[in-house]
């Protein structure tokens, strides 16, 4: 074999090598590819919660911005909520925990199936508004860890402002 077809040999793996790496990207799950690291169907390990940023075509939101950074999204469905539906502020089942924080969600297809500034939008007007629905969204939280706390809980959560949202 001379250096010249040795050569086009080479050129011909990369090129077939590369090839196949494109191919494999574009089968990628768009979700992944949209910077969103969890396949469908399955819970995010951690979340940012700011309607204002992931839904800014939503009208009369509060422009204050504090979000909710790096919530533990999956463990709370799956390990902080089992057993815990006496404390929360909407009734749910350990069979399916996101109603706890998902009002009104009856299957996961309730919370993933729709486009989720729709779903919000949904969700504020059901509300009463976005003021309304602000104060619906901080009582989930904040009355399950502070009913936990007076319960004697030794884990609850964070019931203060700036123990949820980080300056």
């Amino acid at each position: 074999m001379n250096k010249k077809s040795a050569h086009k040999k080479y050129s011909l793996r990369n090129l077939l090598g590369s090839a196949c790496a494109v191919a494999m990207l574009l089968a990628l799950p768009v979700q992944l590819l949209a910077g969103e690291a969890t396949p469908p169907g399955q819970i995010p390990e951690k979340i940012t919660i700011n309607v204002q940023t992931s839904c800014p075509q939503i009208a009369d939101l509060d422009q204050d911005k504090k979000e909710v950074k790096e919530f533990s999204h999956k463990l709370h469905a799956e390990k902080y909520l089992l057993g815990k539906s006496a404390f929360a502020a909407h009734p749910y089942t350990d069979a399916f925990t996101c109603a706890a924080c998902h009002t009104g969600a009856e299957s996961p297809e309730a919370i993933t199936g729709a486009d989720k500034c729709e779903r919000l939008t949904a969700a504020i007007e059901k509300e009463g508004g976005p003021k309304k629905y602000k104060e619906m969204m901080h009582a989930v939280c904040q009355n399950c860890h502070k009913n936990m706390q007076k319960a004697g809980e030794s884990k609850s959560g964070p019931a203060k402002c700036n123990e949820c949202h980080s300056k």
